[in-house]
């Protein structure tokens, strides 16, 4: 029997078919591998308490959110004006990334909680899903100002950045409670939050983002919640300030997200900026800003 012969096309073909199905494989991989170190724990050492302010101590404290049966470590320094202000980290990092925003605070009177996030830090949780489990926390941290001698529950505010903005956000929807919101560079994880793609490089990252929030979602076992615009409108007549950094999809984004808010909003750009970089880049503006918008809306209303 003769055997026949293979051209230079077929194992051209046979390359190609086998160079495709290696790329394939290699994303398939280096998904499941972001999307499992999306989801664990991301443990740290917070440390000893920050200095008092103005005489006035941190404490150490425990938030328990009954429904989920998690503890959550935070710090509190008490209120001299009435108000408080919860402070909200970003994805994979601790409380301490909000303590200079905290001690600015504390220094014109407000209460101030940070806490670690669920999954975060010193708290506890064994899995992480973009922050879509914490908004219950957030009532956790709810009652336990509502509960203070020195606070007001009506004039408690919420100040979160990146993750910790969009949880704001969110809590903000679920809990009327939240007199007043800073949602600083906040994250969008999911196309359920996005604005509509404008080109095909857009649509591809959307594409991704699909599979991101899909996979972190089976992975986790959490449901993917209703997006961020959707939720958006039941905050009004509760005022929203947000901060965008850079000039790049994070600026429209939150641009989209200003413009879907209802009244009052303000919209506060830093372009030279990093995300993540806002508070460094103009401190002294950033925290004129912040104490302004609580004082009118905490102090003033």
């Amino acid at each position: 029997m003769k055997t026949k012969k293979r051209g230079c096309l077929y194992w051209l073909k046979l390359l190609g078919f086998g160079l495709l199905g290696g790329i394939v494989f290699t994303a398939i991989l280096i998904e499941i591998m972001y999307i499992a170190d999306t989801v664990k724990p991301a443990p740290s050492v917070v440390g000893e308490l920050p200095a008092a302010v103005d005489g006035r101590a941190y404490e150490q404290v425990d938030l328990y959110n009954e429904a989920d049966d998690i503890h959550l470590s935070g710090w509190y320094l008490p209120s001299t004006n009435g108000a408080a202000v919860i402070l909200l980290h970003g994805y994979g990092s601790n409380r301490l990334e909000m303590l200079s925003r905290a001690n600015v605070l504390a220094a014109h009177g407000y209460g101030v909680l940070l806490y670690d996030l669920r999954a975060h830090g010193e708290s506890e949780g064994d899995k992480r899903a973009f922050g879509w489990e914490d908004v219950s926390d957030v009532k956790a941290a709810l009652d336990f100002l509502a509960g203070r001698e020195d606070v007001d529950p009506d004039k408690i505010g919420i100040l979160g950045f990146s993750i910790g903005g969009q949880i704001a956000l969110r809590a903000a929807a679920e809990y009327e409670n939240i007199a007043a919101v800073i949602a600083d560079d906040p994250a969008y994880v999911t196309i359920d939050d996005a604005p509509p793609a404008a080109s095909g490089s857009e649509k591809f990252a959307y594409f991704v983002s699909w599979v991101d929030g899909r996979g972190v979602s089976l992975w986790s076992g959490i449901p993917i919640p209703a997006g961020v615009p959707e939720i958006l409108p039941a905050i009004s007549p509760r005022p929203i300030l947000f901060i965008d950094t850079g000039t790049g999809g994070g600026r429209k984004y939150i641009r989209y997200l200003y413009e879907l808010a209802g009244e009052p909003k303000t919209l506060w750009e830093i372009p030279e900026t990093y995300h993540g970089g806002q508070f460094n880049t103009r401190p002294e503006e950033y925290s004129a800003k912040m104490v302004e918008f609580f004082d009118i809306w905490l102090l003033q209303n």
